[in-house]
């Protein structure tokens, strides 16, 4: 191992190959800031390129770019509510709010500094412990995917409040949110689902058009409206962040080590979410951010603007990055869509992923570990200067820069299947999503359950296929058997938050 590493680190560290990751970085922050445009379209688009260059330099190139494609979508969920990725919709729940009181920089401190210390953890992860947890992961069959996503739809009932009207308003959001996320083919029969003479529906309604519908266009409504109104906009102003506001610096290192807890725990997280095939970013993201508000002493702030809840989402989905990699270098099978886009690429230099791959090319493997250690280090400095130019994008005029934000979320929606209809839909969830807004309900528990409902009933079908409709399937694993007793936790968690809301409203009404 020791002379595979030493031969690794040889050929990773070059002139060449440190540029790559920076040009592929810098390509990777560009695209995924861009609502509707994620990391793996970087990939792509980055794929042809690779073609004539060296297979070292070429994977350097698409490492960089898959993790700064991840971090990127977090500059517009922050100064936007705009997630410009899917595993960015968690950080805008309190990074806008941040944003919105003026501590923008401050937030994007903290999510630039939590995405490279989740990317160093499981890419040390990947270095030393890829073959253990990649078995550990083929242990998972339909049944513990089944527990797992059941495990992270109980994070609903813990993020929508601390009062029985509340849960009561999510829980009923997050069923609607699961018969949305039904809309299309039938995943087991292929028959057709609520598509209304829609074919176009065949395909289920498209993730981003929806986030995007959801959270950037009903913000942009309900400014609107207060503006129209002649509100007070101090609270509401889209120049969020002012050089004159004290708390408004670089997040100090002093609050990185205050968070180590979240961090640590956000990474682990992130790290066993995209060791699992399928998983992905989103889940891991909401995950870390649920475990953050269960045991953070300021979790009754989540939402509000805490700097913790924009620590552990982004730590937890940039964690996936390098985990995403383990099944696929030692079983072959990527952990996500961009995992499996690098795996094309590797065939396309002579590397086949799977288990012959260690044994084939070892050296080449530590190079790959030692340039995605790299490309953290390097993208900590690289994404710096975007965010100021992030910043200073957003101090345009509200009107200017309002229409100008309905015109990129417009595009991001159509870009990803090239369809007009997806831009329709964005605007229908966007009315949607202001109504809920304007009337006081959680966005978050219907976009988390549209997100994990596909997941959750593939998983569930199949495992009632496998058991002949049994239940006891569920019962007679160990892993899905741990699930469950977590989740059961998860929501006794829930029903204690009630009591303590209940206590604590209780007394401020004595005083």
């Amino acid at each position: 191992m020791i002379s595979n590493f030493l031969t690794g680190l040889q050929l990773a560290i070059s002139i060449p190959n440190l540029l790559g990751i920076s040009f592929g970085y810098c390509i990777g922050v560009i695209v995924g800031a861009i609502p509707g445009l994620t990391a793996t379209m970087a990939i792509s688009l980055l794929v042809p390129i690779t073609y004539p260059l060296d297979p070292i330099l070429s994977v350097s190139m698409l490492m960089g770019c898959y993790a700064g494609g991840v971090y990127g979508g977090s500059i517009s969920a922050i100064l936007l509510n705009t997630p410009g990725a899917p595993g960015s919709a968690a950080t805008s729940l309190d990074g806008y709010p941040l944003y919105l009181q003026g501590k923008g920089k401050k937030a994007l401190g903290m999510a630039l500094t939590a995405s490279v210390f989740g990317g160093l953890f499981s890419s040390f992860v990947l270095l030393f412990l890829a073959e253990p947890v990649a078995m550990i992961a083929l242990k998972f069959g339909p049944p513990e995917f089944a527990t797992l996503i059941f495990l992270s739809l109980t994070i609903i009932a813990s993020t929508v409040g601390d009062t029985v009207i509340s849960i009561l308003k999510g829980l009923n959001l997050a069923m609607f949110g699961i018969l949305v996320s039904m809309v299309g083919l039938d995943p087991i029969t292929a028959g057709r689902r609520y598509v209304f003479g829609f074919t176009i529906l065949d395909r289920g309604l498209p993730l981003i058009p929806v986030l995007i519908g959801m959270l950037a266009l009903s913000e942009i409504f309900i400014q609107t409206e207060q503006r129209l109104h002649h509100l007070d906009t101090s609270t509401i102003t889209t120049n969020g962040i002012h050089d004159d506001n004290p708390e408004n610096v670089w997040v100090t290192w002093k609050e990185v080590w205050f968070y180590r807890v979240t961090l640590l725990r956000s990474s682990l997280i992130g790290t066993l979410m995209g060791a699992l095939p399928g998983i992905g970013a989103t889940t891991a993201a909401f995950l870390s951010y649920d475990q953050a508000k269960k045991y953070s002493k300021r979790g009754k702030n989540f939402g509000n603007g805490e700097l913790e809840g924009v620590a552990a989402p982004e730590a937890g989905n940039n964690a996936v990055c390098a985990a995403a990699l383990i099944p696929l270098i030692t079983l072959g099978i990527p952990g996500s869509v961009a995992a499996a886009v690098l795996g094309g690429a590797f065939l396309i230099h002579g590397m086949m992923p799977g288990p012959m791959l260690m044994v084939e090319h070892p050296d080449k493997l530590y190079a790959l570990f030692i340039l995605v250690i790299l490309s953290n280090f390097i993208g900590y400095f690289l994404a710096r200067p975007f965010i100021r130019v992030a910043r200073n994008a957003v101090k345009i005029r509200p009107g200017i820069l309002f229409p100008l934000i309905v015109v990129f979320c417009a595009l991001g929606a159509y870009g990803i299947n090239l369809y007009i209809f997806d831009m329709k839909l964005m605007f229908l969830f966007g009315i949607f999503g202001y109504l809920m807004k304007k009337y006081e309900f959680s966005v978050v528990p219907f976009i988390l359950a549209f997100i994990l409902g596909p997941f959750a009933e593939e998983s569930f079908r199949q495992s009632m296929i496998l058991s002949d409709g049994s239940f006891l399937i569920f019962f007679t694993r160990p892993i899905a058997i741990l699930f469950i007793i977590l989740s059961i936790f998860s929501l006794l968690w829930s029903f204690r938050n009630i009591k303590v809301g209940a206590a604590q409203r209780a007394d401020k009404s004595d005083d």
